[in-house]
């Protein structure tokens, strides 16, 4: 084995005066700690100046909300800032105070938003406003809460019980706290013993299904109608258009909810109530009783009218045309009392039109072919008011127009998705859509968003608009029974023109 060429302690000797060179003072490193040391006690003498003197959006999380742009540069509006202002020290005492504390915060929006109150009347403990809304996040996230929120009490089931117990101390009437305006019609349905407080944690994740759909609710209205009848392929388009859902039912200005029912644009189109097949343009008024049997009695005068007007008959002529047309009617109905009773209590379209098509017969129909009609000992039959509802779901916040498109496939979305109108054929039937209707996109699967504000909103409106009247379907079926009731509420009967009774 060779010798090395030199030993371990020549090699050493070598290195030796290279461990001075960390104890020496170079002038790179003594910049080096002077600069670090410059930096560290600048940065804590800046901090206690700027406590001092500073202007307080230096400590500012992130862009304050379009809402409160306003003073978004003013501090105490939200902060209770109570040393010196602008005082930082005063931001941290306030916010973690006995742990991270918002009352100072919340007291502060209680004193600009007045008019907001908290939850359902049966609420365990209010949250708090800074809970929800965090300020600080840009300029459109303030209102936007996430479900998470919510779930902390709907999904706890110890406060969902101790709710419930608090629910059945509190009077009914606390809870009606959805105003609508007087007359928009709205069905509200008996509020459960329990109230609303299931446990669950979204909407897809164990929500209850609909009250409308769970209670299995039926429309009061006595009018009759059928959706499937509507649909058959044995009626011809109506000015050019196919009966469909939009036919009939059309949006308001703000695309938000439908316009109401009506029948002069919606119905009279097919339903013309015409009463004698050889002068179709001879048609009964509608939507006053009194009005209809003035009409029945004066006929001869109405065709007058209408062979001088419709017609263009001569007046030399217009007698004969007149005593021509009543011989024909009593012929068929041999009495006005006949007809009188054909036009109000007649449920099918009159006999002799029996053989026309669908579209033409449709025009010959009495009031009991849709309304229901009472007959009166003495005096004008009744017919029930149609009930015709505005909101069948007024806890929840929908807008018709943002689901105009179908978001899976973007293109129009057929409005019998959500509604099953097709198959419908009572008047009792309730068609709004169920919960698995609405999770087929508001769901992870249906990748739309589904937070619990996009339907409901938390905060109660103020009590002063909670206790006005909203018209809902008991006021009003006893506003008709008390009229009913009431013999001056009915118009007295209409004297009989000369010459009609008999035609």
């Amino acid at each position: 084995m060779a010798k090395p060429a030199r030993t371990q302690k020549q090699i050493a000797e070598r290195y030796k005066g290279n461990l001075g060179y960390y104890r020496r003072l170079h002038p790179w490193r003594r910049t080096r700690l002077v600069v670090s040391l410059v930096t560290i006690f600048g940065g804590l003498v800046t901090i206690l100046l700027f406590q001092r003197c500073g202007r307080e959006t230096f400590f500012n999380a992130g862009q304050i909300a379009a809402p409160h742009a306003k003073f978004a540069n003013d501090c105490a509006k939200c902060h209770a800032l109570n040393l010196a202002p602008g005082s930082f020290k005063a931001v941290l005492r306030e916010r973690f105070r006995n742990g991270i504390s918002t009352d100072e915060i919340d007291r502060k929006c209680e004193s600009c938003h007045q008019d907001h109150s908290f939850h359902e009347a049966n609420v365990v403990d209010n949250r708090s406003c800074a809970a929800c809304h965090q300020e600080h996040r840009g300029l459109n996230d303030l209102r936007l809460v996430t479900s998470s929120q919510c779930a902390t009490c709907h999904n706890n089931s110890a406060i969902m019980a101790a709710s419930a117990q608090k629910g059945i101390q509190v009077p009914r009437d606390a809870f009606h706290r959805h105003p609508h305006p007087p007359q928009q019609i709205v069905f509200e349905l008996p509020r459960p013993p329990q109230g609303f407080t299931a446990t669950f944690d979204a909407l897809w994740g164990g929500h209850p299904e609909f009250q409308l759909k769970r209670g299995n609710a039926r429309d009061p209205d006595v009018l009759r109608f059928n959706h499937q009848r509507h649909f058959a392929s044995d009626i011809p388009p109506v000015n050019g258009q196919k009966l469909d859902c939009n036919y009939c039912h059309q949006p308001q200005p703000d695309g938000r909810f439908y316009e109401r029912i009506t029948f002069a644009n919606n119905c009279q189109a097919c339903h013309s109530l015409q009463f004698d097949w050889r002068n179709p343009e001879m048609r009964i008024p509608h939507g006053n009783v009194d009005l209809v049997r003035t009409f029945l009695r004066s006929l001869p005068a109405q065709y007058a009218d209408y062979a001088r007007l419709k017609r263009g008959i001569p007046e030399r002529d217009v007698s004969n045309f007149v005593v021509q047309q009543i011989r024909q009617l009593r012929d068929q109905f041999h009495s006005g009392d006949e007809l009188e009773r054909a036009v109000f209590f007649t449920k099918d379209p009159y006999k002799p039109q029996q053989t026309m098509s669908a579209a033409a017969r449709g025009n010959f129909t009495g009031c009991a072919f849709c309304h229901e009609v009472k007959a009166a000992t003495n005096g004008a039959p009744s017919v029930t008011k149609p009930i015709l509802i505005d909101r069948w779901m007024p806890q929840a916040n929908f807008n018709h127009g943002k689901h105009q498109i179908d978001p899976a496939t973007q293109k129009p979305l057929d409005c019998g998705v959500c509604h099953s109108a097709r198959q419908s054929r009572e008047t009792s039937d309730v068609l709004m859509p169920a919960k698995a209707s609405c999770i087929t996109c508001h769901s992870p699967q249906g990748k739309v968003v589904a937070e619990c504000i996009t339907c409901h909103t938390y905060h109660a409106p103020p009590t002063a608009q909670a206790t006005t009247a909203v018209l809902r379907i008991r006021e009003m079926l006893l506003g008709q029974r008390r009229a009913a009731g009431n013999p001056k509420s009915q118009a007295s009967n209409p004297k009989t023109v000369e010459g009609v009774a008999s035609f």
